[in-house]
């Protein structure tokens, strides 16, 4: 990755591709490791399928799905922003210290008091209008970690003050106040600059403080939803492909309690995702899903925010996709709709 690949090149997103069919990319939420495992997940993905990410007509981001995602509409290819992960910056001019760029493993202790009072009434009176998690993240107590890591990284790519020229850039986050999503990147979004943009779709309520924009505060978009694909089905899209870290293939069975946990809350986020890619079917495009699998989760553990593993996370999905897309085309084709937890199919591999 480069300062030249990744912070000047806007030939992605320019259009329908020469086959007609309009495809989306969307790139979901996982802190450290869910974006490496995306980063290898999506470089294996442009070799199997001979398609250039950067191409895509729709790049839909959250959190470090917003990091990725910005970065291949900047035009960094996958394999770019691969060897960067890698170390390997003598060329690139970009620095980056991927184990400190968060803050690390913990957060630091949140001040008292709660995220949004205003929020939390909203949700009391209108129970049904938003999910669960957004009610968790009007409770939540306010974080004091900072992304100013991930901040630095896009004003070394001069993005600390504009938008990119790209139309199809997307990144999601939410009002804390207002509990609604926002799309920065679309017509009706507020004007900010991508470095903001990114780091609000990144601030991971009671671990990060709201990123103020516009006079108002966002918090990590994966409070509504891990990976937010029901937003690309008013797009017009033929074909939507998803990279969804949070969620699950096959469950493996983990001994430790936090490993435990870690496992259910990605069986809602993978029931939420299937949700989701029936409302993007239905408006007429196909969904094609990747998640981990067994061997993925192994390496993530626990916590996806810890950076020693980071490494290890990368290279298991660089092999693991490339199994998992090796599989027979039918056999794909009947795991696309369904996810590898009880009572259902695998949403697992492209089809």
């Amino acid at each position: 990755m480069t300062a030249q690949s990744a912070g000047h090149d806007d030939r992605s997103g320019s259009g329908t591709s020469a086959s007609g069919v309009r495809r989306g990319l969307v790139l979901g939420g996982g802190g450290s490791l869910g974006a490496a495992w995306t980063i290898g997940a999506l470089c294996v993905l442009e070799d199997a399928w001979g398609w250039d990410p950067r191409s895509a007509d729709i790049i839909l981001g959250t959190s470090a799905g917003a990091i990725v995602g910005s970065l291949v509409a900047l035009g960094a290819r996958p394999r770019d922003i691969l060897s960067h992960q890698r170390g390997d910056t003598a060329q690139s001019g970009i620095r980056v210290d991927y184990d400190t760029w968060v803050g690390g493993a913990l957060p630091r202790i949140p001040r008292p008091g709660i995220g949004s009072l205003k929020m939390l009434c909203d949700a009391v009176r209108h129970p049904h209008r938003m999910p669960f998690t957004m009610l968790l993240a009007a409770c939540a107590p306010p974080g004091q970690g900072n992304l100013n890591g991930v901040r630095d990284l896009f004003r070394q790519l001069e993005m600390g003050d504009r938008w990119t020229h790209n139309p199809a850039l997307r990144v999601v986050a939410v009002d804390l106040d207002r509990g609604v999503r926002v799309l920065f990147g679309a017509p009706d979004a507020p004007c900010t600059d991508l470095a903001s943009a990114v780091t609000a779709s990144c601030a991971l309520p009671a671990w990060f403080a709201p990123v103020e924009i516009g006079g108002r505060r966002f918090v990590d978009g994966c409070a509504w939803s891990d990976t937010n694909l029901d937003l690309v089905a008013g797009e017009g899209l033929d074909e939507v492909f998803v990279l969804a870290p949070t969620c699950v293939r096959h469950m493996d069975h983990p001994r430790s309690v936090p490993a435990q946990v870690e496992r259910q809350l990605r069986r809602i986020a993978t029931w939420r995702l299937l949700h989701e890619a029936q409302l993007v079917r239905q408006a007429g495009a196909r969904v094609r899903m990747i998640v981990p699998g067994p061997e993925d989760l192994a390496a993530m553990g626990a916590n996806l925010m810890d950076p020693q593993r980071r490494l290890s996370v990368l290279e298991t999905s660089l092999r693991t996709t490339a199994a998992a897309l090796r599989k027979p085309r039918l056999e794909r084709a009947a795991s696309e709709s369904g996810p590898g937890v009880r009572g259902t199919r695998d949403p697992g591999t492209v089809a």
